[in-house]
């Protein structure tokens, strides 16, 4: 763990928080933004720069006065791993303090468990950080998503392709596995984190996201920080549709061309399937956008954020074809003339599972669970 990320004040972690959502910011511009003093945000500064943690930038120039130097995150000053996976491969990627991805990796696995999701990750990032020079020290920490909901004893309860992540203690046989402490996350919610530090979601302090994955999950951030529930599963979408019948899954595409003799075994054929299989696909879209628009517009009417997120498993190419078809307006304006908050998808790509899981323990440091 990097000891400079500890026992961080309150004002620290929302300076902190407001470079990693827009980026290098002038000390009036946090002053403005903040509502602290500039002595206050000086203050500030100078400690997170002590620390390591900030840098300043070559000043501003063409300006009236004495030119600015913007404060920006220091990208040395830590990396956190991120560990994905599904039947057939794992993923893991490495982000930068300043939420640059540094690099990722892709390996097989020939059974989804713990041993063996651990055995191909642990080679795999031992590769990336010597490539990219990282010394274990500055490890912020590792996040491992799960296609998984949890139970009222914060146990996972994997999708039924996964029995090895069933049952108590799933983060210490995961540290155990890989050397190294592991916070485990829902996938939907890691993706929620991801896009909201890295991603579409950046300028949004709440947003609601819909993850098309194994099931049809999600994650809700609510003022900047995840929001989990009483039990951990706040946000899922899968119980509108049943299983045994079609679903708006990346699994359930995945059957779907099956079906119809493509050899489409797991999320990694979709990124380049064969032209014959694109009417398939854009069909496929067509209905799961008719599936989600009800939905998503009526629970995020109850839930009132500021943008729906789109992600998950699918290539952004699939993603644009649902957005496209799917229509909140023909479910809520014949109820209100309220705003409507805008469709957004997510733009992280293949990446977007190893960064969403590596922004885990980013987030956790900035907003730990018992502020």
């Amino acid at each position: 763990m990097v000891k400079s990320l500890t026992r961080l004040a309150p004002g620290a972690r929302m300076l902190l928080d407001l470079l990693w959502r827009n980026g290098p910011q002038s000390r009036a511009r946090v002053a403005q933004t903040t509502g602290f003093s500039r002595p206050t945000v000086t203050n500030i500064a100078d400690e997170l720069i002590a620390r390591g943690l900030l840098i300043e930038l070559a000043p501003e120039r063409g300006k009236r006065g004495q030119p600015s130097r913007p404060l920006a995150l220091n990208r040395a000053a830590g990396y956190a791993i991120g560990v994905s996976f599904s039947q057939t491969f794992g993923e893991v990627g490495i982000v930068d303090f300043a939420g640059k991805l540094v690099g990722q990796s892709r390996f097989s696995i020939n059974a989804p468990t713990v041993a063996a999701i651990s055995e191909g990750a642990t080679v795999a990032i031992a590769a990336l950080t010597a490539r990219h020079r990282l010394a274990k020290s500055r490890q912020i920490g590792v996040g491992v998503a799960l296609p998984a909901d949890f139970d009222v004893d914060g146990n996972a309860l994997p999708h039924s392709l996964f029995p090895d992540l069933a049952g108590p203690g799933l983060a210490e046989r995961f540290s155990q596995a890989l050397g190294t402490s592991v916070i485990v996350e829902n996938d939907g919610r890691s993706s929620a984190i991801g896009e909201r530090l890295l991603g579409v979601g950046a300028p949004y302090r709440t947003l609601m996201l819909v993850h098309l994955g194994h099931g049809v999950g999600g994650g809700l951030i609510i003022d900047g920080a995840p929001y989990r529930g009483a039990l951990g599963n706040a946000g899922i979408l899968g119980q509108y549709y049943p299983y045994g019948s079609p679903r708006p899954s990346a699994l359930d595409l995945l059957e779907t061309l099956r079906a119809a003799g493509f050899p489409a075994l797991d999320f990694d054929w979709l990124e380049h399937p064969p032209q014959e299989a694109e009417p398939i696909i854009e069909r496929w879209a067509r209905r799961a956008a008719d599936q989600l628009s009800a939905p998503l517009a009526l629970v995020s009417r109850f839930f009132g954020p500021e943008a729906v997120l789109l992600a998950g498993r699918l290539p952004a190419n699939v993603l644009d074809q649902i957005a496209a078809h799917a229509s909140f307006e023909s479910v809520l304006r014949p109820m209100d003339d309220l705003p409507i908050p805008p469709l957004r998808v997510s733009r992280l790509g293949s990446a977007a599972g190893v960064i969403g899981a590596a922004a885990v323990p980013i987030l956790t440091l900035l907003f730990p669970p018992e502020r």
